[in-house]
């Protein structure tokens, strides 16, 4: 057994960069070993302890590796908040590249159907079952097109809409033209879960060239079929308030802000954009993104934090959206839980230059109104199946429980992130206490779905509620992405 100071230096280096800034203590008895940690990972905040039987396994950089995984995993331990928001003080030009499929581009397709990137792990060119499927064909090298003065600009990120693949499916990554390699922040799938994220990756400037960007994938799987997708791609290019490009399209001074008014009435907020009268011509469209405690439709472990995410270049979940001036939105907050700190800030589609976006400095502070008669309330299972995947016929089932009588409720909703395999021949594939809900298309396959559906309240019931999940597709089926579904529900207090 190695001894203790290598095994804690070992470990504090392999954790740092995996993103855990803080372990605190490690103990060994015998072949147990325990950790207790402490983790700030990408605004994940979690901690406690695990313990490792690690009899078997003497070599440490095997029991490092089988931290990090427990590590990288924490926020799923339970649902995490992000407590201390760090905000900018003033808004930010982006342009945005965009990835293009096909061989002109530099990202040939092997299905003219399908477009979707695909990331294989290595195994897959070896196995004979798979081995001549087109989407093994993909080999996760992506290139995207800037032609830019790299010394003009303040910042650049990777914008990622990722669907988390095969169950099992680890060490999401990716390397950026040969120079620098950033590990995409595990959310479930290396747990084998059914996951999604939707990832904004700091790069440095020198990673990238002036010209085709090549962003090279990668996975891992010990045993089977290591895949996942990314849907879409964004290279984000943050540009100082006096670039070129903004005075030329006569942007130069262009500043703009989030006002909100509370409608009492309507348990809403009126969302408007100001923005200078001068400069109320350049501006296309306003969508408001909302910072708050609330179900995670974006599958990052978070119920604090700032709620929406993207599909087919389509913002969902945002808090408002509006394309006409005074550029006003009013966002319904009556299916919010009672909480202080809400934030909103807005981006802001510009019409030129057309990939030119500007993102507003948050307004913060606010809050939720009083509501002496009424809660609100989130209700989510506290265990799920792994994966929650349901294909040849089998069942996945869990159990919600609620603590408000039915007669109580004056609306609830469910929650819940999907993507769609199919249903087979399958007409009731989710129900909710025996009640059907359409939560995925019942044929073929399609991108991720997010759905809010009101339930009828004398469907539930004090207590336990049964979910359940079936497809007799022989291969896709359907998926139930993490957190997994769960009740909003608004009542009426005693």
């Amino acid at each position: 057994m190695p001894a203790l100071p290598d095994i804690w230096n070992h470990l504090q280096r392999q954790l740092f960069h995996a993103g855990c800034r803080k372990l605190r203590s490690l103990k060994m008895q015998n072949s147990v070993r325990t950790i207790t940690f402490h983790i700030h990972h990408r605004r994940v905040f979690a901690s406690g302890s695990k313990t490792i039987n690690h009899e078997a396994k003497k070599r440490h950089n095997v029991f490092a590796t089988a931290v990090i995984y427990l590590l990288t995993a924490g926020p799923f331990l339970t649902q995490a908040r992000d407590d201390n928001p760090r905000f900018p003080e003033q808004g930010s030009f982006y342009q945005l590249h965009l990835l293009q499929m096909g061989m002109e581009h530099g990202n040939p397709k092997y299905n003219e159907n399908d477009n979707w990137f695909r990331i294989n792990s290595p195994n897959v060119s070896l196995m004979k079952n798979i081995k001549d499927r087109y989407e093994t064909r993909y080999n996760g090298l992506m290139m995207i097109r800037a032609d830019v003065d790299l010394t003009a600009l303040d910042a650049a990120e990777l914008y990622l809409e990722v669907w988390g693949g095969h169950p099992g499916t680890h060490r999401k990554r990716v390397t950026v033209n040969g120079r620098s390699t950033y590990a995409l922040p595990e959310v479930g799938s290396g747990r084998d879960h059914c996951t999604h994220s939707y990832l904004t990756i700091p790069l440095k400037l020198s990673d990238l060239v002036n010209g085709y960007n090549a962003f090279q994938f990668a996975c891992e799987k010990e045993s089977g079929w290591g895949h996942f997708i990314v849907h879409d791609a964004w290279l984000k290019l943050q540009l100082p308030l006096d670039h070129p490009t903004l005075t030329a399209a006569g942007l130069k001074g262009f500043r703009a802000s989030v006002r909100a008014e509370l409608v009492p009435e309507r348990e809403a907020f009126r969302l408007t954009l100001d923005v200078p009268q001068r400069f109320m011509s350049n501006v296309a469209t306003a969508n408001f993104q909302a910072f708050y405690d609330g179900y995670d439709e974006n599958g990052n472990g978070l119920t604090r934090d700032w709620h929406g995410l993207t599909q087919r270049r389509q913002r969902l979940a945002w808090a408002g959206e509006t394309n006409r001036p005074p550029f006003t939105a009013l966002w319904d907050i009556s299916m919010l839980p009672a909480q202080r700190e809400i934030s909103v800030r807005a981006l802001v589609q510009l019409k030129e230059p057309t990939n030119v976006v500007y993102l507003t400095p948050p307004l913060t502070g606010l809050q939720t109104p009083d509501r002496p008669r009424h809660r609100v309330t989130l209700h989510a299972p506290k265990e799920i199946p792994v994966p929650f995947w349901s294909r040849a016929g089998q069942k996945k089932e869990c159990d919600i429980t609620v603590d408000v009588a039915p007669e109580q409720v004056e609306r609830a909703t469910l929650h819940i992130a999907v993507w769609g395999g199919g249903a087979g021949a399958v007409q009731k594939y989710f129900k909710l206490n025996g009640l059907f809900f359409p939560i995925a298309p019942p044929k073929g396959w399609g991108p991720i779905y997010y759905h809010q559906i009101d339930v009828p309240r004398e469907v539930l019931r004090q207590g336990t509620n049964h979910v359940e999940l079936l497809s007799d597709t022989e291969h896709h089926g359907i998926e139930v992405l993490l957190p997994g579904p769960a009740l909003m529900i608004r009542s009426h207090t005693k």
